[in-house]
This record gives structure tokens, sequence and C-alpha cells, in this order.
């Protein structure tokens, strides 16, 4: 009886934590989403480590970049910034007033900003998320806005560096690393469009107009 009575405390908790999280508006989740500290982490690289949620593959990793494939096959790509980590940089970031959404954010001493712009046909939200040193771009339909800001936050919530280790890659070469260095203290265009997407073009080939649903490339993912 007793064991009964847990399981339905347990099922009700869950559904209402669920039910609660649904309801939150993309902000809210935010927050709420980088409140809740788990300190979970499934991979682990020289100076840094960082979680990646099972709703993503990592299909790729350069350096300090990497690439996920998610459920709705929406790529993300992930940059961590370790010079303006190395060097204690300050976010600096102005609210657009133009975005579907806007705002900084600030929670247990890390810094970051959320800016999500939709592209010229509507089709499309593109997402920068940028905290604790680390940034996350990403374009994806309205159906997938939530997912996204739930994957996006465990991955960034999770960057954990160390700095000893960090000093010794890094060290007097700081100069060198800060031109090969994707910079996530500044989101790249106010807009998904012009310079984002020029600069999404000579990376990615996505440009405005792009059907990315008949034309992007469908990467195959072979199973461990």
């Amino acid at each position: 009886m007793k064991k009964r009575i847990f399981l339905l405390i347990l099922l009700t908790f869950t559904i209402t934590g669920c039910t609660n999280l649904s309801n939150k508006d993309l902000g809210e989740l935010t927050d709420t989403m980088l409140e809740n500290n788990n300190n979970l982490v499934n991979n682990v690289f020289d100076g840094y480590k960082y979680y990646v949620p099972k709703g993503l593959k990592l299909i790729s990793k350069d350096d300090y970049n990497a690439t996920f494939l998610d459920e709705y096959n929406n790529r993300y790509y992930f940059y961590i910034d370790v010079i303006s980590y190395y060097n204690k940089e300050n976010l600096d970031y102005t609210v657009n007033k133009k975005a579907y959404l806007s705002k900084k954010i600030s929670n247990s001493n890390k810094e970051g900003y959320l800016e999500i712009t939709k592209t010229n046909d509507n089709k499309y939200y593109f997402i920068q998320y940028m905290y604790n040193y680390g940034k996350v771009e990403v374009f994806v339909k309205e159906n997938a806005l939530r997912s996204a800001i739930i994957n996006i936050s465990s991955i960034l919530k999770s960057l954990q560096f160390n700095r000893n280790v960090l000093e010794t890659i890094i060290g007097n070469k700081v100069l060198d690393y800060k031109e090969d260095t994707y910079n996530v203290m500044k989101p790249k265009g106010s807009t998904a469009t012009n310079d984002t997407y020029l600069e999404y073009e000579e990376r990615y080939g996505i440009y405005e107009g792009y059907d990315i649903d008949s034309n992007e490339e469908k990467i195959e993912i072979e199973e461990n």
C-alpha cells in the first residue's frame, strides 16, 4: 500500500512539473532550465566538459566547435569561446526590441543572452543562445522552439572549464587563438538576414530563400 502511495505521489509530481514547464513562455522556460543545476556531464575534452541531452546527437567536432542533430533534423552549431573565458571578458549585449524574443540572462554569476528572430519568409526562427562562454545557433520551425530551448539550456548550463588545463594549452598563444576562435559575447546581427545569412551561406550553405526541407542534406548517424 505504501509503495502504491509513493508511486502515485511521484507520478503526480512528474505530471505537475511537466505541466508547469509546458505552460511557461520561452523566456520563463529559459530561466527555469538554467536554475536547475544537475551537474551532468557526458563529454569530456582538454580544458572543458559538458552534457549533451539524449535528444541530440553529436555529428562533428572541430577544436572548440561542435555540431548536433535533433529529432527534427535541425543542426545545432555549438561554439565555446575559451579566450573570452580565459580573459574573463564581460557580456556585451543590448536587448534587440525588433526580435521575436531578446533577453539578457544572469544566473549564479553566469551571464548570457537569448535572441530569436524570424527569417524573411517567416518559416524559420533563428536562435542565438549564449551563456557561460558557450553559444548555440540553430534554425528551427515554430513547433521545435521549446525543445530547442530545452536542449540548448541543458548544454550551456553544464559547460565547465578547467582553467589550469587551458593555461597549459593556450598560455602565451592568446593572440593566435583569438584570431581563430568564434566570439560568442556578441550576437551576429540583429535579425536573421544580411550579414547573418551571408555568414551562414559561407559556412553551412544556408541563405535567404533556401528550402531547408527539400535541399538540406540528411545525415545518417551510425548507432553504437
